[in-house]
């Protein structure tokens, strides 16, 4: 069974899970809508009810819709001309719609009903921590991903507890390992030396006394 009903000066038919694309409704997205302007009632196969012609409507009919949601229909240019009177207009229109669902179309009283509450998401279950307990060292991997994942203060203190999580047994091979590194010692060469600012000689300087004693044959 569906019906004819007229929204906003059209007429559409309305059956139970179509949608409809009408002039904008004062309603918001979500609520239930009571179409009862019904002009036609026709009965499908295996219905109780006949097919019903409205004067103007069919009375005690319930066409039951859920807004989904308001948009605006496509660009329209306008364009107006008339010919040797300069008169030219451009103009662009876009019609304003509601979308709306279909939930039932029956006999009787329209009832309102409340929307469906949409189903929460499972979020999945989160992987249980190592609980630490009290004279227990922390695993040696656990600690290394945290001391690579640390930045800052907090690397150091990571680098310690990695330090503290490996066995003394371990310690003492790595120690034994590790050799250290030799340092390398530039030696200067033996017959040069640098004296320093007060080992420098004053330059001589000649006195007036020794210019008198000088003689002209240089002697």
């Amino acid at each position: 069974m569906y019906a004819i009903v007229q929204v906003g000066g059209r007429q559409y038919r309305a059956a139970p899970g179509e949608r409809l694309v009408v002039d904008r409704l004062d309603v918001e997205p979500g609520s239930r809508v009571h179409l009862s302007d019904v002009r036609m009632l026709i009965a499908e196969e295996g219905d109780e009810t006949e097919t019903e012609i409205g004067r103007p409507c069919v009375e005690d009919v319930a066409v039951a819709a859920r807004a989904v949601s308001h948009f605006r229909g496509p660009k329209i240019l306008v364009f107006k001309y008339k010919p040797k009177k300069r008169y030219r207009r451009h103009q662009g229109f876009r019609a304003e719609l509601t979308e709306l669902r279909i939930e039932e179309v029956r006999r009787g009283a329209y009832e309102d009903k409340p929307a469906l509450e949409p189903a929460k998401k499972r979020t999945p279950a989160k992987a249980a921590r190592p609980v630490a307990t009290k004279g227990a060292s922390a695993p040696t991997e656990v600690v290394e991903a945290a001391a690579k994942q640390a930045t800052g203060p907090a690397k150091a203190v990571a680098k310690t507890a990695t330090k503290s999580a490996v066995p003394s047994e371990s310690k003492a091979a790595v120690e034994g390992a590790v050799k250290p590194k030799a340092t390398r010692v530039t030696r200067k060469p033996a017959g040069k030396t640098t004296a320093g600012p007060a080992q420098k000689k004053a330059p001589r300087t000649r006195t007036k006394a020794a210019d008198k004693q000088e003689q002209p044959d240089g002697s």
